[in-house]
């Protein structure tokens, strides 16, 4: 990952792939479970990968396109506006774009103010040129159509009328690391036009020297140090910048009034070139795992791209992280292509900028095809398009979007769309269904433009049905499956559990689990809902009046889910704890106390002297004479309680003398001061925890009785941390435990 001091490069990535039907696993090498290929228009596939290895599932995207397709066309897609002054997600990127039917993410580019550092070029156009590293390799896409993955060199030159010149460093580049540590402002000279965006690059802490000439129409303008620039750069012209060296030439050399000429070149020729983005290193060479110029570590999303069958075919992969696939490391990657048979590829950026969009068949417009790492897409400066530039095409195919699974009993929507000879979106008119026994079409529009059904499914379907739909002479089918009521397992309610205001609405929906696990959302009029606090109507929660607590139970078919309602939280911030109930019963007892600005803070660690102080509560310990002594300054709202604590013979201090009121209190002290307070019943067992050599020698036999008391349990690991601290929601818990059983 490029850094400059603090600045972090964020890689774009762009990465190809042709999985062959049987996939071996080599070591860490993923094993095929499935994979789904659609096509999304004119020499362009989209296949769906589930991928498995060591590391669990993994999701890759692949986008294959026949380069030899004269209806397939690649673009350069640069910022929100055609510029790098704002970068844009990728699918605003591609929002409104005819023809589009996919996109995906594309170069480098500093993290701290977006620009590249990579190369960008459109259609013939230098967006950004390439950096003077020398080490970091570009994708691009010749005006033949030729894939081309190299090293681009760059030149240029600034001369004034006067016969002085200096060399050009680059155009519309950030300040980067050179491979020698030097920054690449130092000494020298760079060009900022239209295309970096409206202002003028200004000054730099690491360069308080630098220069800046605004040059219009060949003539310069202004020269004033980079600092104090505050112009827009001229739209027939361009800003020259240059620090240390380069600053004394615009300084001494560009006089306003004056001529001066600018020219540059790159190798390959740029005027030849119609799409080109950065990369960071090669994964792929003459089929085999490249040498990196940079290895980027840790299993995440990625993005590469490539070609093979002699630059013929071009790919794009994208590697999903997500809570559902575990990403990949940049040389498991690059030995994944080179089982896939990919000849030349490069990697891209990755992580949360690995993004990609696609235009389902039917569909109007591209959409989000992969879940980014980060749950939302990254804003990027540049991106590659593919459009299908076919003419519109007859009548091709119909498809039917909605639900494999039904319950029998409700109904469900299914969407119509159409799609022609050249994989254009086409609108169906005057649906004709065909549709099995049971099954009833109860409503049908056209919402957006796009036709939608709803049926119904009775216990008379079949278990594996059909729906055909025929239009403009093609037809469409949808398998699904009809699920009975012996089939069934559970009823959820999302929420699972309920904290409302008084008078607020809180929508619910219900699904019910197959007897494989399987999740099938059903319609809310289709389950019946009783509360003993509010109303349920259609489906939405309407807490009453009263504060309190009750329970909303739901019921379909035989099913029944209960749902615990508590109205008027008296802690804004509990109800999404683990300890709810016990939190809330005993603030509404007044044994809790919050914090002034409404919350409990259940995560929060309990200190000594807010343990004694709820004790103190409890167990109603008498207020004490005289004052206690301890070596520490002692919490002035503590004093009493902690004293009441020593005379009760309760609470005491460190061998050192000190009491360490705001100490955080540990599993393994709390089992201590509880066995002294609360007096648990006597242990008989032996403590079954991993940890338990842990527990220190003076509270063992303490922890033993609280255990055995049941006023506090181990975690999920069969282990007990007798050194971590409490929580307020585990001190809750405890105690809820302890008056639940005294009132037992």
């Amino acid at each position: 990952m490029f850094k400059r001091k603090c600045l972090v490069y964020v890689l774009l990535a762009l990465f190809l792939l042709a999985l062959p039907a049987a996939a071996g696993a080599a070591g860490d090498d993923p094993v095929v479970r499935s994979r789904s290929t659609e096509i999304i228009g004119e020499g362009a596939a989209l296949t769906t990968y589930i991928l498995h290895n060591r590391d669990g599932q993994i999701k890759a995207y692949v986008l294959k396109l026949d380069l030899t397709n004269p209806y397939l066309e690649l673009k350069t897609l640069v910022g929100a506006a055609g510029t790098l002054e704002n970068r844009a997600p990728l699918t605003r990127m591609v929002e409104g774009q005819k023809n589009a039917v996919a996109a995906v993410n594309a170069g480098f580019f500093v993290m701290a103010n977006g620009k590249p550092v990579g190369t960008i070029i459109r259609d013939g156009e230098l967006v950004s040129s390439p950096n003077m590293r020398g080490d970091m390799p570009v994708f691009a896409l010749d005006e033949n159509r030729r894939p081309l993955l190299d090293f681009f060199q760059f030149s240029g030159e600034v001369k004034t009328a006067g016969g002085k010149s200096y060399p050009l460093f680059g155009v519309n580049k950030p300040a980067y690391n050179l491979t020698d540590g030097s920054l690449s402002d130092s000494d020298h000279l760079t060009l900022y036009n239209r295309l970096w965006g409206t202002k003028t690059r200004g000054g730099d802490p690491d360069h308080p020297e630098a220069m800046v000439a605004r040059v219009e129409n060949g003539i310069v303008r202004e020269v004033l140090p980079a600092k104090d620039a505050a112009f827009d750069i001229p739209a027939n012209g361009y800003v020259l910048w240059g620090a240390g060296a380069a600053a004394a030439f615009i300084r001494d050399n560009l006089t306003p009034g004056t001529p001066v000429t600018v020219s540059y070149k790159t190798t390959p020729d740029y005027q030849k070139i119609k799409v080109a983005a950065g990369s960071n290193s090669f994964l792929v060479q003459r089929g085999q795992v490249a040498p990196f110029q940079e290895e980027l570590r840790g299993k995440t999303a990625r993005t590469a791209v490539g070609y093979a069958d002699g630059g013929k075919t071009l790919y794009f992969v994208v590697v999903e992280k997500s809570p559902e696939s575990a990403g990949m490391e940049q040389r498991d990657l690059a030995r994944f292509l080179v089982t896939l048979g990919l000849t030349e590829a490069l990697n891209l950026d990755g992580g949360g900028s690995t993004t990609l969009v696609a235009r389902h068949l039917g569909d109007g417009s591209p959409t989000l095809i992969n879940r980014p790492k980060e749950g939302q897409e990254r804003l990027i400066p540049d991106a590659i398009g593919i459009y299908n530039n076919a003419p519109p095409g007859a009548p091709a195919g119909l498809i039917i979007s909605g639900p494999d699974t039904v319950v029998a009993g409700t109904y469900a929507e299914y969407s119509v769309q159409g799609y022609d000879s050249h994989y254009h979106p086409w609108q169906p008119e005057n649906i004709q269904w065909d549709l099995p026994a049971g099954t009833k079409l109860i409503e049908e529009n056209i919402y957006n433009g796009v036709y939608r059904g709803t049926f119904s499914f009775t216990g008379a379907a079949p278990a594996a049905a059909t729906l055909t739909a025929q239009a403009g002479g093609v037809r469409g089918a949808k398998n699904l499956r009809v699920i009975r009521a012996g089939d069934l397992r559970a009823l959820q309610v999302t929420p699972a559990r309920i904290s409302a205001r008084r008078g607020e609405s809180i929508p619910l929906t219900f699904q019910v689990i197959t007897a494989e696990g399987q999740v099938i959302p059903i319609p809310a009029q289709f389950v019946s809902c009783q509360t003993t606090t509010g109303t349920v109507k259609e489906g939405t929660f309407l807490a009453g009046q009263e504060r309190g607590r009750g329970i909303i139970t739901a019921a379909f078919d035989g099913l029944t889910a209960e749902v615990p309602v508590q109205v008027e939280c008296l802690f804004t911030d509990s109800s999404g704890s683990w300890a709810f109930e016990q939190i809330e019963d005993l603030g509404a007892r007044g044994i809790l106390k919050g914090f002034a600005d409404g919350t409990f803070r259940p995560n929060q660690p309990v200190t000594r002297a807010e343990m004694t102080a709820l004790l103190a509560r409890v167990l109603n310990w008498p207020p004490a004479t005289g004052e206690v002594r301890f070596k520490d300054t002692l919490p002035a709202w503590a004093k009493g309680v902690i004293a009441a604590g020593v005379a009760q013979n309760m609470v005491k201090g460190y061998p050192d003398g000190t009491f360490r009121a705001d100490n955080r209190i540990t599993r393994a002290e709390l089992c201590a001061l509880l066995d002294r307070a609360l007096k648990p019943a006597p242990a008989a067992q032996q403590l079954p925890f991993r940890d338990a050599s842990a527990i220190p020698s003076w509270a063992r036999d303490s922890v033993a009785r609280v255990v055995a008391g049941g006023l506090m349990g181990g975690y999920e690991d069969n282990t007990l941390r007798p050194g971590w601290p409490v929580t307020r929601a585990e001190m809750a818990a405890i105690i809820w435990r302890h008056l639940k059983g005294k009132a037992e």
